[in-house]
């Protein structure tokens, strides 16, 4: 176990830092109490961190911040039940490099690959796809530190109310520790992106996301396109002139991608009047690419461009209106927009805190470069988001507090009685919890 001093944390999109009175890196389980217990009896708060890629506020804390970047093995992997359990820090493209061995994968996938399951499930991350669900909906055990160093060990079957609450916790009632996961038989993806018209797109939204498996759209404001995305799931073999990997790779993923929208995105930093244009040479140079390779590889993007983004969940019926309404409002209040908004459908689940609660869902995602003033595009994005009974994605920005949210999540109070069950003396709050999910009484 390392322990760091006091020092200056900030996330990876460089929103939100904070100063916590230590950072511990565990290795075991065993150590995971033991910090906890300690913690407790000192009586500090305790927040858990993975790759720090959420937005908000979630990870901060001003008691004993814990890095599971070193508690990242798997544990087990079952190949007759096609389940893994793995200690929590692990990242997605560990865990989806470990699962390929044994001829397995995960059942979907979001985009940012060096996130920690842990991160990712507790937030409520999400892939694409109609008939798929988020992460979370693939978790079928869990084992959670609780306050005063007490294992909780939960399933659909042992402490089942408990259970769907960690699916979903935002780490409001303790550490995940371990997770185990239903995987499916290893498969390849065969993955097209071109460049296409957002009215075409809009129109034939619901028809795409029922002939796919997986699609999705970027579309670039100031501008009439955008880069739409087909993913189908496939066992065979990838091409060799169509694979991800390699130098072909590196040259697409972060010369022309990551580093050519580097530039874009400084240009308009040097004058924002230009983002109109730049957007228009974006639109331009915009191709079709063909690639075909393992799931992950293709699902999980390299990020070098840093931004801050938010996210919302709308019931799928009004995605389109939605998608429409945030152009109009773009134009309507001549903002100056450098990146794309992303357009995303996913299936319904049963987690309390899920933004895809009960109902089939549409995603969109809008973002800011990370040097840019965020706050008044995204609240009237999040304006709109709320005329059409958006539901935030946990960890991304959002301005909603627990007065507005309760009433969108119709299994709020049977989460809220586990967080008061497991974490009395809210060891694991902070600001941010405090703000979503209301104060102790």
């Amino acid at each position: 176990m390392v322990t760091e001093a006091r020092t200056r944390w900030t996330n990876w999109g460089g929103t939100y830092s904070c100063s916590p009175t230590r950072i511990e890196s565990p290795t075991s389980e065993e150590e995971i109490v033991a910090i906890v217990r300690a913690a407790a009896e000192r009586g500090e708060h305790v927040k858990v961190i993975g790759s720090g890629h959420s937005f908000s506020d979630i990870g901060c804390t001003d008691g004993c911040l814990i890095r599971l970047d070193r508690y990242n093995k798997v544990l087990d992997v079952d190949r007759d039940a096609a389940t893994m359990t793995a200690q929590a820090g692990i990242t997605i493209l560990e865990l989806s490099d470990a699962l390929a061995h044994f001829g397995l994968a995960m059942e979907n996938m979001g985009d940012v690959g060096y996130q920690t399951i842990s991160g990712a499930i507790s937030t409520a991350t999400h892939g694409t796809g109609e008939r798929f669900r988020n992460l979370s909906s693939q978790v079928v055990a869990l084992s959670v530190v609780l306050a005063h160093g007490d294992v909780l060990r939960c399933s659909p079957d042992l402490d089942p109310e408990a259970f769907k609450a960690a699916q979903v916790s935002l780490g409001a009632f303790g550490v995940l520790s371990t997770v185990t996961l239903r995987c499916v038989p290893a498969y390849n993806i065969h993955s097209v992106q071109e460049p296409r018209r957002i009215d075409e797109l809009l129109d034939q939204f619901d028809e795409l996301c029922k002939q796919n498996d997986h699609f999705e759209f970027f579309w670039f404001p100031h501008t009439e396109w955008a880069q739409a995305i087909t993913n189908t799931r496939t066992e065979e073999a990838p091409p060799a002139n169509l694979r991800r990997t390699g130098f072909g790779a590196y040259v697409n993923d972060i010369l022309l991608e990551n580093h050519a929208f580097g530039m874009i995105q400084r240009a308009a930093q040097v004058r924002r009047t230009w983002i109109p244009g730049l957007a228009a040479i974006t639109a331009r140079t915009m191709s079709r690419k063909e690639m075909t390779d393992r799931s992950d590889r293709i699902f999980a993007n390299t990020r070098l461009v840093r931004f801050a983004e938010m996210e919302y969940a709308v019931p799928r019926s009004q995605l389109i209106a939605a998608v429409r309404d945030i152009r109009a409002m773009i134009e309507r209040k001549r903002l100056l927009i450098s990146f794309p908004v992303e357009v995303r459908a996913v299936a319904a689940d049963d987690i309390p805190l899920s933004p895809a609660y009960a109902r089939d869902t549409g995603y969109i995602a809008v973002h800011v470069y990370h040097r840019f003033e965020y706050e008044p595009y995204f609240r009237e994005v999040e304006a709109i988001m709320n005329a059409h009974e958006g539901r935030p994605h946990w960890g991304k920005l959002h301005f909603q507090t627990a007065a507005t949210l309760r009433p969108r999540y119709p299994l709020w109070d049977r989460f809220i009685a586990v967080r008061d069950r497991l974490d009395p003396g809210r060891v694991f709050g902070n600001a941010y919890l405090e703000r979503v999910l209301g104060p102790s009484t």
